[in-house]
């Protein structure tokens, strides 16, 4: 069985490379639901910068991605923190931190088996 996780704390896991495909698909979007944020903790004394997923919307039903949620401060109504996905898909798919995404760039990051899931994700 196929299982991708990331963080110390599962923080995201995956049961198929299409559920991951089709999150990169939603998170690539950039109509402000999601951001992708590093947040630099380390500067007001915690224990160092976080690679954060910030929704600004409930979490949709129809995504297959399993996320531990974490409560949101002002308009952001929930996070998932992990370094190690937001190191992920800006290395390895073209995201950008603080910003909005390219979600053409992005594109081109996934293998052409997967496009109809990143497809999927970008319609969510």
């Amino acid at each position: 069985m196929y299982r991708e996780t990331f963080g110390t704390k599962k923080q995201i896991q995956f049961e198929s490379p299409e559920d991951y495909y089709e999150f990169i698909g939603f998170l690539a979007k950039g109509d402000g639901t999601t951001k992708i944020t590093w947040e630099p903790n380390h500067e007001s004394g915690a224990w160092g910068e976080e690679g954060r997923v910030h929704f600004y919307i409930d979490h949709p039903a129809e995504l297959k991605a399993h996320l531990l949620h974490t409560a949101g401060t002002g308009t952001v109504i929930s996070r998932v923190n992990c370094n190690e996905f937001v190191e992920n898909i800006v290395t390895n798919h073209s995201f950008e931190p603080d910003d909005t995404q390219d979600s053409t760039a992005i594109r081109k990051t996934i293998p052409n088996k997967y496009l109809d899931d990143f497809d999927r994700g970008l319609a969510i």
